[in-house]
């Protein structure tokens, strides 16, 4: 898998590129889906880059062009004067298109209540993440990002109370049009992620509303028990089981994602 990882990386970067993976077998299983899905938009044209954790662009002529998984414990995005070596994320622009997206491993998003929930990979707008940097140390982005993916590297299948979990960090990080009075007395705009935010995008009125207009997957190296994805269907939750390295499920996945993100980013 790692190899895979540093083929995708080298692919965007467009030479060698060092990676410093975070430990565990988990870690692995996010780096490689994530690097997956950055390496399958660049193949269908979109314009991808590596950056750094002070924002700055690893070019192919770097001296240093490594690339950083973040470790330990959950945190939110590192700011620019903390230096270029901590996470790395993948930049990307789509075809034809001006908006500019960032993908995420390991970041926590803040929610309603206070919380704070991380998810394995998200996709956000660009200047969200733009502004977090300018920070001093950097922050915890409010809100809900416009693709979250869950990743499970472990060997038993999916539980109902692990679709539960992740519906409800969901549901917590959703911002939805009754809660406009909330927003605007606890959050900055430029750091908050929600429907109202981003052109010509209206808030929503429910949480099952906001499912349907956003991309949430739970991706699986193996597969699901009877019963849990009974409630997938009603909140649009994408149950994706049995996606390892050079699978059949592994290449729809990638194929749908992409495509629902060139239908809905540009």
């Amino acid at each position: 898998m790692i190899a895979a990882i540093s083929g995708a990386l080298n692919s965007v970067v467009g030479s060698a590129t060092v990676l410093k993976n975070a430990n565990g077998a988990g870690r692995v299983y996010e780096l490689y889906i994530m690097t997956s899905i950055a390496d399958k938009l660049r193949s269908l044209g979109a314009t991808v880059w590596v950056r750094r954790s002070d924002g700055t662009k690893i070019s192919p002529g770097d001296a240093n062009r490594q690339f950083v998984q973040r470790g330990g414990s959950p945190s939110g995005l590192p700011g620019r004067r903390q230096g270029a070596n901590g996470m790395s994320v993948f930049a990307f622009q789509l075809k034809n298109s001006q908006r500019e997206w960032e993908i995420w491993n390991g970041v926590q998003f803040s929610g309603r209540s206070g919380a704070k929930h991380e998810f394995d990979i998200a996709i956000v707008p660009a200047h969200t993440a733009s502004t977090l940097r300018a920070r001093r140390t950097g922050g915890v982005p409010f809100g809900r990002p416009v693709v979250a993916i869950e990743c499970k590297d472990v060997s038993t299948p999916g539980t109902v109370d692990e679709m539960r979990a992740f519906i409800a960090r969901l549901y917590d990080v959703t911002a939805l049009k009754g809660h406009a009075p909330y927003l605007a007395s606890v959050c900055s705009p430029l750091t908050s992620i929600h429907p109202g935010q981003l052109p010509d995008d209206e808030p929503h009125r429910t949480f099952r509303e906001s499912n349907f207009a956003f991309r949430s997957i739970l991706v699986r190296r193996t597969s699901f028990v009877s019963g849990t994805l009974a409630m997938t269907i009603y909140y649009s939750i994408d149950p994706r089981s049995n996606v390892v390295l050079g699978s059949a499920q592994k290449i729809d996945l990638l194929s749908d994602l992409a495509a629902w993100i060139g239908n809905n980013l540009a």
